[in-house]
């Protein structure tokens, strides 16, 4: 009988991973932390909340907030044009259950399979923009991994 898949040493340094395309950033962000791909975004403006949160849309059954990326960088965010796009990704709360929050995307993310093979290099910049947990550079392309936990608290605080 073959030993499962699991215990395969490679696998576990191996990290499935999508290359997102932000206005002016590029995002590393893991599969597992991915629910889908959203190709066309209407979104419910809510103007009372800060920047950094566009509003709501529509998704499956549920009804979740749309983030700028960008805002929460501390930069200006992108508008939202025809042809928006969303990143939906799980928040898993303190009670173990999932809920969701999208973020604005620019293009349709890259699939990338990382692993330790020299190829993702962390950047040390001086000082890391607010919601980036590390800068790196990934097949010779800068990115930002987002900081998801400290996203989901602000979430929760405004929410």
């Amino acid at each position: 009988m073959s030993k499962p898949v699991v215990d395969n040493p490679l696998l576990l340094d191996e990290v499935d991973s999508v290359l997102v395309s932000l206005s002016g950033h590029r995002l590393l962000v893991p599969m597992a932390a991915v629910a889908e791909i959203v190709q066309q975004v209407d979104c419910q403006r809510d103007d009372q909340q800060p920047p950094w949160l566009h509003g709501w849309i529509n998704w499956r059954t549920e009804r979740i907030p749309l983030l700028s990326f960008e805002s929460l960088v501390g930069h200006e965010r992108a508008a939202l044009g025809d042809r928006a796009m969303a990143l939906v990704l799980y928040r898993i709360l303190p009670d173990g259950l999932s809920q969701f929050y999208a973020l604005q995307i620019q293009n349709f993310p890259h699939l990338i399979r990382l692993a330790d093979d020299g190829l993702l290099k962390q950047v040390s910049p001086p000082e890391l923009p607010p919601c980036v947990l590390m800068m790196v550079t990934v097949r010779e392309q800068q990115a930002l991994i987002p900081d998801l936990d400290k996203i989901e608290l602000l979430l929760t605080e405004v929410l």
